[in-house]
């Protein structure tokens, strides 16, 4: 499995796959239609965002996605989606991973998203806490737990770097 960028023809088949991961749950028809248009992944979303989609390889379909706002300190996980047939495989974990290091890299100190309530559970062994509860943005009325995980600050990859941009070269050390 890889972890590439999507690419803005694949939007009609990540919002499909968003609808159909989020009927794992057991929601109704009606629950679901109703969630259709705030589950939408545009060209413009992949355009402006960032998405990326899990895929089995150069001619697969994706089995997985998010869609992270990376905007400010605090970035938004928009959407984290994995195809029916790949749940409990590794591939939301794996997403779960790449979104973060997409976060660090925007300089993120944390992540937030409102959850699906039957997600908790996956979210809280990645480390997140739930911090409030916001308005379901598809049915009124409905509140969703609004999770928060800090973003961990890697080791600079490369030492050398900051040695020469605080002035040692080799040898002055």
């Amino acid at each position: 499995m890889r972890i590439r960028p999507a690419w803005p023809e694949e939007a009609k088949t990540l919002s499909d796959l968003a609808l159909a991961s989020k009927g794992v749950w057991g929601y109704d028809a009606a629950f679901l239609e109703g969630c259709r248009e705030e589950l939408a992944v545009t060209p413009a979303d992949i355009a402006s965002l960032v998405v990326e989609v899990a895929d089995g390889g150069p001619g697969q379909p994706p089995v997985g996605f998010f869609v992270l706002d990376p905007a400010g300190s605090d970035a938004h996980l928009d959407k984290l989606y994995v195809a029916p047939g790949h749940v409990r495989r590794g591939v939301g974990t794996r997403l779960w991973a790449a979104a973060v290091r997409q976060a660090a890299a925007r300089g993120a100190n944390s992540l937030t998203w409102d959850a699906d309530p039957h997600a908790v559970a996956f979210y809280a062994r990645m480390g997140a806490v739930e911090i409030g509860r916001a308005p379901s943005g598809s049915i009124p009325g409905r509140t969703l737990p609004v999770m928060r995980v800090p973003i961990p600050r890697r080791p600079i990859d490369d030492p050398w770097k900051t040695v020469k941009q605080e002035g040692l070269e080799d040898g002055d050390h």
